[in-house]
């Protein structure tokens, strides 16, 4: 009888067949899928109106007000015969819808096979559209589409614009980096001041919400209004700004939209009234499951959702100051 070793590249592939066969026993796979990291944040700074159902356009109806006849200032005195009629000048807005589609695909035996191991493509990939559809929202709010040549929240050619005041007269340092507490709370102030004057000082126009970039915010919360506080400026900003001494409440909040927005791809600070019947978008048709289909072993799954552009509905209630 023969008692000769097996050969030894057949020893070395035994052996490594078992090293395989232990790491494999010895692996646990983490049920935690690592998704994108990723963020919208178009639901905390606009204002949405959802339903309504399939639609081109979304109109709304402007209307100011004037005085003929009389006097200036609509005196009526027993002896006159010149009473003042009121009239009315009406006008439309119309914001144009957009769609979004996309659908998922997969085999029958590629959701068996996942089945196997206690996973189901479908649920893969519905999250993967949702996240889609989200994003393709959040630029439609503050950027809008150049294929259609649409704008959003930081980009309206229609909304007044400024520029920030140099910190050093005569030159051009006008970025929050080179002014201090009171200079960036005066950018700040300017702005609201104009826009509550642009709107006859109405109560309810003063701004409410300030979207400015990301290293601009860091900087209003990490340096203090001076050496010797313990306020950061952001706390200084918020307490001090004219919408707050009026009785408002300001929201001061990062948006990496704004960086680069403005003139000469400068930084951009956007001041507005956050509210619905200010400014808004229309989310007419929320994203929706349409019905499967079937197709030589395939699995097909469309998606839809339909939108509008953003609707300035009181312009003047938007400002834009460039250069911070």
């Amino acid at each position: 009888m023969n008692h000769s070793s097996p050969p030894r590249s057949l020893r070395r592939l035994a052996a490594n067949d078992s090293y395989t066969f232990l790491i494999k026993e010895l692996e646990k796979v983490d049920e935690k899928i690592l998704e994108p990291l990723t963020g919208t944040d178009w639901p905390r700074d606009m204002p949405v109106i959802t339903g309504g159902g399939l639609l081109e356009t979304i109109s709304s109806i402007d209307v100011t007000y004037a005085s003929s006849g009389g006097e200036e200032d609509n005196l009526f005195f027993e002896a006159a015969n010149d009473i003042p009629v009121i009239q009315a000048d009406m006008s439309r807005q119309t914001a144009r819808t957009f769609n979004f589609a996309e659908y998922m695909a997969f085999s029958v035996l590629e959701r068996e096979k996942m089945t196997q191991v206690g996973r189901d493509p479908e649920t893969f990939l519905n999250k993967g559209i949702r996240l889609h559809c989200d994003k393709v929202i959040d630029r439609n709010v503050y950027k809008g589409f150049n294929r259609v040549n649409s704008t959003g929240l930081i980009n309206n050619p229609n909304v007044m614009r400024t520029t920030a005041l140099p910190h050093t007269s005569g030159q051009n340092d006008t970025q929050w980096a080179f002014k201090t507490a009171d200079e960036i709370l005066r950018d700040i102030n300017t702005v609201i001041s104009a826009v509550w004057s642009a709107n006859d000082c109405a109560s309810d126009a003063l701004p409410n919400h300030i979207l400015i970039p990301v290293d601009q915010f860091g900087q209003l919360v990490t340096r203090k209004v001076s050496d010797d506080s313990e306020r950061s400026i952001l706390t200084y900003v918020l307490e001090n700004n004219l919408a707050t001494q009026q009785g408002g409440e300001m929201v001061i909040s990062p948006c990496k939209w704004c960086r680069t927005a403005g003139s000469d791809t400068t930084d951009r600070m956007v001041v507005y009234t956050n509210r619905v019947d200010r400014i808004c978008f229309n989310l007419t048709q929320p994203l929706r499951r349409m019905d499967t289909e079937y197709a030589d072993m395939r699995i097909k799954i469309p998606y839809f959702a339909q939108f509008s552009e953003v609707r300035f509905l009181y312009p003047t209630t938007v400002r834009y100051m460039d250069g911070i």
